[in-house]
């Protein structure tokens, strides 16, 4: 099921001019770096999320991240009802910690939305991937 908005992302081609403009410029408070993502975190505990890798497709924009406590069956749920899965379910991992599992599905307008379930170990220990 999904939950709630996990995160708002963006791409960026400069991640350093990103990391200043969002963290310097705007104020928000530096949460996990992983080089090609950053997170900045907003007063009200909401995530904002830089990723270089999006950045690199032709059509790169923004797109806002749904929490799911369960994303395999999300996305085969998604499957039956039609909608385009853009990429199937995937494990993203770093240094050897795993951080979440992703999909990427497209609402009917073709914009993607992110189906994504953070780690167990992440949610229990949030300052061990910083």
């Amino acid at each position: 099921m999904i939950t709630k908005i996990a995160f708002v992302a963006q791409p960026t081609k400069n991640m350093d001019a990103m990391k200043t403009f969002y963290g310097e410029t705007l104020g928000l408070a530096a949460g996990p770096d992983y080089q090609m993502w950053a997170e900045f975190e907003c007063p009200d505990g909401k995530t904002v999320a830089l990723d270089t890798f999006s950045a690199q497709m032709d059509d790169a924009r923004s797109y806002m991240a749904l929490e799911s406590d369960d994303i395999e069956a999300d996305v085969e749920r998604l499957k039956d009802a039609g909608a385009t899965i853009s990429k199937d379910v995937w494990s993203n991992d770093h240094d050897g910690k795993h951080i979440c599992k992703m999909a990427i599905v497209q609402d009917p307008d073709g914009n993607p939305v992110m189906i994504h379930q953070i780690a167990p170990d992440r949610v229990e220990h949030p300052t061990d991937f910083k």
